[in-house]
């Protein structure tokens, strides 16, 4: 068991909760809660997924976790694993996994750093593929999602000319699978003075760093910019920017900042969640879940936790509540003095009160995770 630092359930909360379940699907890009079947561990796997090691405590909520491994030299890709840290499917990629959702047929459709973007039925069959572009193209990272029309949403680099200097900022494209049609939603230049709306890590060739896109319950998105130390919310129409939470020149302040956040979920009407990797807190260094309430021009912190031993995962991680009330909270990075990281790479389920319901610890093979998803069925 573990005690939270801080803790509070409001009434807010409480609807949160109970809303939780109908915007888990859309929030999360993860299918329906009723598992049909239960997929067996595979008997075979390549050796060098089998190099990676899944040591698991408890037994989790969701019967899958796809977890999205990196290594140079190794395996590149996804990999669901059940509750007892057996891999049952797998999808390997060319390059780096970076992000997926699925759709409403139940296919995946996964980011390959290298490759693009792949539509995956769950047999394992390439239906459809959006081809990566190099920089200064389309290049594609970091996070995909399914839109409410089912189309997906995707991050990409957006290299425009800013004051006779080529400046690298954050585009979003929607792609429609089965036309094969891809138009451009939203830029930050049309939004965003790169004069003024930078921090510390932006530089021309990557002025904000955008981590990670999804839709929230209005239809609103969520966009994580990684180099303001900051989350947007979007309007439906990719018209306006409704809100500017924490970070360079936000109009929503926070009192706790967070610093290098990722995987940001509107989980419920001005309910955020996310991984605070806390980038900047480099004396108390620690990386937490926390969860915001967004109200007018006001936040509050409503819910953060952090394991028993601090893990510092100062880059890559995640962080999804499950219709139960239950958070899924991934830390990415192994040990690394250069980055600063601490590791180790896992996993953990914990109730709202701060209880540890699952834990799996990533070693052997495998040097980094982006993310970590709870889901319920193929």
């Amino acid at each position: 068991m573990l005690a939270i630092n801080k803790y509070f359930l409001s009434f807010s909360v409480f609807i949160s909760l109970l809303l939780t379940a109908f915007f888990f699907e859309a929030c999360n890009s993860n299918p329906a809660t009723v598992v049909s079947s239960v997929k067996a561990p595979l008997a075979d796997l390549p050796s060098d997924l089998a190099a990676d090691t899944f040591s698991v405590e408890g037994s989790p909520s969701a019967p899958y976790t796809m977890v999205e491994l990196n290594q140079t030299g190794g395996f590149n890709g996804f990999v669901a694993v059940n509750g007892e840290g057996k891999p049952v499917w797998f999808f390997r990629t060319q390059g780096g996994a970076s992000g997926f959702t699925r759709r409403q047929n139940g296919d995946f459709v996964f980011l390959d750093a290298k490759v693009g973007l792949v539509e995956v039925t769950v047999d394992g069959q390439i239906v459809h593929t959006l081809a990566q572009e190099n920089p200064p193209g389309r290049h594609m990272h970091h996070d995909v999602t399914s839109t409410p029309q089912n189309a997906i949403l995707f991050i990409a680099d957006d290299w425009q000319m800013w004051r006779d200097s080529l400046t690298n900022g954050v585009a979003l494209w929607e792609w429609d699978p089965e036309n094969d049609s891809v138009i451009k939603r939203w830029s930050s230049f049309d939004h965003l003075d790169p004069d003024l709306d930078r921090g510390s890590r932006s530089v021309a060739s990557d002025w904000l760093h955008a981590n990670s896109v999804a839709f929230g319950p209005s239809g609103d998105v969520v966009l994580s910019l990684h180099f303001l130390d900051q989350i947007v919310s979007l309007s439906s129409d990719f018209q306006t920017i409704r809100w500017r939470l924490g970070g360079i020149r936000a109009t929503i302040p926070v009192a706790d900042p967070f610093s290098g956040q990722h995987c940001a979920r509107e989980i419920a009407p001005g309910q955020i969640l996310f991984l605070d990797n806390g980038y900047e807190r480099t004396d108390d260094r620690y990386s937490r879940a926390l969860e915001l309430e967004v109200s007018g021009n006001t936040s509050q912190e409503v819910w953060q936790w952090r394991p028993p031993k601090d893990n510092w995962a100062r880059i890559i991680g995640s962080a999804f509540r499950l219709p139960n009330g239950n958070t899924v909270v991934g830390f990415g990075t192994s040990p690394d003095p250069a980055l600063g990281s601490t590791g180790p790479i896992e996993v953990y389920e914990v109730t709202q009160a701060g209880g540890i319901v699952w834990h799996m610890i990533l070693s052997g093979g495998v040097t980094a995770m982006y993310r970590a998803t709870p889901f319920f069925e193929f």
